[in-house]
C-alpha cells in the first residue's frame, strides 16, 4: 500500500510539471517553485512572485509558477519522493524547506548548492548579511540561500509590564526575579496570569545554548553544518545544564507555565505575561493583541553574563537542482530577485520575516519603516548583534529530537527530576538516534 501511494504521488507530481519547465515555443523559460507558505505569508510569496513575472521576468523571458506543496514537512515529503524515484529531472526547480529538509538535501546528489550557481552565473553571494550565508553553511559552502529568516524573540505585554514598574529582563536571572509579581490570581488563588508560557525545544536551544560562552553547540560537527552529527556536546560542556538550572529556577517561582501549546494565543489573551516566538510571529500577534495591551518585544534573555553569543538565525531557505544551463540561469535571476534589497523590504513589512539583504537596512524606506514601527527594529538589532557562527541545528531524526527535549524538560520540572539524570537522559536519547542514523546509512557521513 505504502508503495502504491508513493507511485500514485510521484505521477501527481510528474504530472503537475510536465505543464512547466521551458516553454520552448514560446520562448519563455518557466520555471517551477515548490513553497510552503499559506495564509498571508502565502499572499505575500505570490506578490513577489507576481511581480517578478511582470517586470524582471518579462524582461528576461522567464516565467515563475510557484506551487504550494502543504507544510514544510509536506514540502520535503514531495521533493524526498521524487529523488528516491531516480527521475530528478521531476523534481521542482526551486524549493523553500524549513532547517529540518537541509540533511535530506545535503545527501542529495542532483542538489546544486546556491553558492557554486551564483559562482557559475559570473557573481557571487556577497549581498546577504553574514548571519544569512553562516546560517546556511554546509561543509564550508552555501548550500541554500535564506529567504524567510527569523530568530527568537522576547514578547511581554508591556502595559502590565509598566503598571508594575518593571524592566524587561536582560538574563534568565532577572525574569526569575520579576516572576512572582507578574502573577495574577483570582479570589479563589488559582493563577489567572503566568509570568511566562512554554516548553523549550531545539529551536529556543540553539539560542539558550548557542549564545554561552560566546559561542556553543549542541551536538558535535559544529551543529551539523560540518556535517552529520555523531554525538551531543552539552552534557560535557554543561551548558545544558546551565540553562536548565536557571529555567528550574523559574519554575520553581511558579510563574512559568508549562505549555507545548496554544501560548501565543494564551500571550494574546493576558493569561500570559511574556512568551518566546520566532520574530516571524510578529505580524499575527499584534494582530491577535487587537489593541488589548501594548504589545513590546526584547532580546532573549542571557543564560548568564557570560552568553554573548546572541541568536542564531532560523527559518527557511530556497534550495535548487542541477538542471540544463538555460533554466540553471532563470533560477539564479528569480533567487536574486527574491532576495534583492527591494523584495526583501516589500517581505518583511508583509510578514515579519527579517530582510537577508545587507541592502534593505540601508534603505531609506527601511529605515522610516522601523521608525514608525519600532518593534520590527528589535529584532534585526539583536540579529545584527549576534555571533553569526551561532546556527541552527541540523540532524537527522529531527522530529525524535524536539520532543525529547520537550518531554524531558517538562518531566523534569512537573516531578523535581534531578538536573544531570535529566541531561544525562537526553544526551543519551539523542545519541541513540544518531548512533542509529549512522548505522543505516554507513556511506553518508
Amino acid at each position: 500500500m505504502k508503495k502504491l501511494l508513493n507511485l500514485t504521488l510521484l505521477l501527481l507530481l510528474s504530472f503537475c510539471l510536465a505543464a512547466s519547465g521551458n516553454a520552448e515555443d514560446s520562448g519563455i523559460t518557466e520555471i517551477t517553485w515548490w513553497h510552503s507558505n499559506s495564509g498571508l505569508i502565502g499572499q505575500a510569496a505570490d506578490a513577489l512572485v507576481e511581480q517578478f513575472n511582470a517586470t524582471t521576468g518579462a524582461e528576461n523571458g522567464i516565467r515563475v509558477e510557484a506551487v504550494y506543496q502543504g507544510s514544510a514537512n509536506d514540502t520535503l515529503t514531495k521533493v524526498r519522493t521524487v529523488a528516491q524515484s531516480g527521475d530528478v529531472s521531476h523534481l521542482p526547480d526551486l524549493v523553500q524547506l524549513d532547517s529540518t529538509g537541509v540533511v535530506d538535501m545535503a545527501n542529495l546528489d542532483a542538489i546544486y548548492y546556491v553558492e557554486d550557481l551564483a559562482s557559475d552565473q559570473g557573481e557571487d553571494l556577497s549581498f546577504a548579511l553574514d548571519h544569512a550565508l553562516e546560517s546556511m553553511k554546509y561543509r564550508g559552502k552555501v548550500i541554500g540561500l535564506p529567504f524567510n529568516a527569523s530568530t527568537l524573540l522576547f514578547y511581554y505585554n508591556k502595559t502590565v509590564f509598566d503598571e508594575l514598574g518593571l524592566e524587561v529582563p536582560r538574563t534568565l536571572d532577572e525574569l526569575a526575579a520579576i516572576a512572582p509579581e507578574l502573577i495574577q490570581r483570582d479570589s479563589s488563588g488559582n493563577i489567572t496570569r503566568y509570568a511566562i508560557a512554554g516548553v523549550p525545544t531545539t529551536y529556543e536551544l540553539c539560542s539558550f545554548i548557542g549564545m554561552q560562552n560566546g559561542l556553543s553547540y549542541i551536538t558535535d560537527m559544529a551543529n551539523g553544518h560540518e556535517g552529520t552529527p555523531t554525538r551531543t556536546v552539552f552534557e560535557e560542556e554543561g551548558t545544558l545544564k546551565a540553562f536548565l538550572e536557571k529555567w528550574k529556577e523559574l519554575y520553581q517561582t511558579g510563574g512559568l507555565n508549562n505549555l507545548t501549546s496554544g501560548v501565543s494565543t494564551e500571550f494574546a489573551a493576558g493569561r500570559t505575561a511574556s512568551m518566546l516566538a520566532s520574530t516571524s510571529n510578529l505580524t499575527s500577534v499584534l494582530e491577535a493583541v487587537d489593541g488589548r495591551f501594548e504589545l513590546g518585544v526584547a532580546p532573549v534573555p542571557m543564560v548568564n553574563e557570560q552568553a554573548t553569543g546572541g541568536v542564531n538565525l532560523s527559518g527557511g531557505a530556497l534550495f535548487t537542482f542541477h538542471k540544463d544551463a538555460e533554466t540553471e540561469a532563470a533560477v539564479w535571476t528569480f533567487i536574486k530577485y527574491l532576495t534583492s534589497a527591494e523584495a526583501q523590504l516589500q517581505w518583511h513589512i508583509a510578514t515579519g520575516y527579517l530582510p537577508v539583504s545587507k541592502g534593505t537596512y540601508e534603505m531609506e524606506e527601511y529605515i522610516a519603516h522601523c521608525q514608525e514601527n519600532p518593534l520590527f527594529q528589535v529584532a534585526s538589532d539583536q540579529l545584527l548583534a549576534s555571533n553569526p557562527a551561532v546556527t541552527g541545528l541540523w540532524i537527522p531524526n529531527a522530529y525524535q529530537v524536539y520532543y525529547s527535549f520537550q518531554s524531558n524538560i517538562r518531566a523534569m520540572l512537573e516531578n523535581d527530576l534531578d538536573i544531570d539524570e535529566t541531561v544525562s537522559r537526553m544526551a543519551d536519547e539523542i545519541n541513540g538516534y544518531l548512533d542509529e542514523f549512522h548505522l543505516q546509512n554507513s556511506n553518508q557521513h
